[in-house]
């Protein structure tokens, strides 16, 4: 009977843990849920409309993993945070290519369509010290010759020139000048921007507002999870940061609607071929715009609106925490201080006898003299 009652009893006591155990894990999930997910309405445009697979690919999210800790951080918590920044700085940069039949000839028509666009740049109040002339390539050039005989026809490469591409970088800081950069280059005949550079300075003040705001967040999720019942406490923290500027945020689409199949009727005679129709299809306008880093995944975005192309710098503050049972480890405390204590009285009472026993050494030895 007292062997039935101790498995019945044990039982029943397994049979509560498991269901402590699942509603300590559903609770976890909720709180989870909670802390973790928000919501965001996006406007769908016509990159939706088009159904286009490249965007869904283009437009994926940031990895936050942390790579060097996967192994270790079984029991975590993380907070991910991101901020939008306006650049302090940008620099643009414009393509010109020259050609020429002799080399001085390809420099000096260079440097004439340089000094019209430094002209024009001076103009509009733009420093010289702004600009920066990046030699980039200087190559022959050939065209073919035809070279015919009475049963044959050569085509030979003779050299017809040189081509010289320079790059100009400015610098400017305000995001709206860009558009009079564009004019002006144009009035120079220059039409090639190849890129727009976003400068962020102190990135270390970014960096470090990003932590503060990523270990509130960890504190708080920890409260949370304290409310449930779960003693944690963190043992290692691990960090991941980076940004996304907005040359790799562009994303393209095509902005048409294919019209219905075309119906085509062919006639059949009899000893003649079939008709052939041939469909060609228009050429398609490619739309270019700025998609940013979604928020989603973000437990908190810092200016979350953004009106132009920004900076997007993240960072994902990972903890691994400990479980632990405060009634135990107060207990065990308390059980420690006494051994600590006892261990204390132990080696007083052995360097007393040690001082006896110096004692009565020396009383020897002074009486043999």
């Amino acid at each position: 009977m007292i062997k039935t009652m101790n498995v019945f009893s044990m039982y029943v006591y397994r049979l509560k843990n498991r269901i402590m155990k699942k509603i300590v894990f559903t609770s976890i999930i909720f709180i989870a849920g909670i802390i973790l997910s928000s919501s965001y309405a996006q406007i769908g445009g016509n990159a939706v409309y088009n159904g286009n697979t490249s965007y869904q690919v283009s437009a994926a999210g940031i990895d936050l993993t942390l790579n060097s800790y996967n192994d270790q951080f079984s029991n975590q918590l993380e907070a991910n945070i991101m901020i939008n920044c306006k650049a302090s700085s940008y620099v643009a940069i414009f393509s010109i290519s020259q050609h020429g039949k002799t080399i001085e000839e390809t420099e000096s028509a260079m440097q004439n369509r340089l000094e019209v666009f430094k002209t024009l740049l001076t103009q509009k109040n733009i420093d010289p010290r702004q600009l920066f002339v990046d030699p980039v390539s200087l190559v022959p050039v050939y065209e073919v010759e035809v070279s015919e005989k009475k049963f044959t026809k050569t085509l030979n490469e003779i050299p017809a020139g040189f081509e010289m591409k320079k790059n100009v970088h400015i610098t400017f800081t305000n995001h709206e000048q860009i558009n009079q950069l564009i004019a002006i280059a144009a009035h120079a005949a220059i039409y090639d921007l190849v890129k727009v550079d976003y400068v962020i300075q102190d990135l270390d003040v970014v960096l470090n507002q990003l932590r503060q705001e990523a270990l509130k967040i960890l504190l708080i999720k920890k409260e949370t999870l304290e409310k449930a019942g779960m003693h944690i406490r963190f043992s290692q923290f691990g960090e991941k940061y980076g940004s996304a500027y907005p040359i790799e945020r562009y994303i393209q689409y095509y902005a048409f609607k294919n019209c219905a199949w075309p119906t085509i009727n062919t006639t059949y005679k009899k000893g003649q071929p079939q008709q052939q129709v041939q469909y060609n299809y228009a050429e398609k306008d490619k739309t270019i715009y700025y998609e940013k880093v979604s928020d989603k995944q973000f437990d908190k975005v810092i200016d979350p609106v953004v009106g132009e192309p920004v900076v997007q710098v993240y960072l994902s503050l990972k903890a691994r925490y400990q479980l632990y049972d405060p009634e135990t480890e107060a207990s065990e405390k308390v059980y420690m201080d006494k051994m600590k204590q006892l261990l204390q009285k132990k080696m007083e009472l052995k360097l007393k006898e040690k001082e006896k026993d110096i004692e009565l050494k020396s009383k020897k030895i002074s009486s043999t003299k």
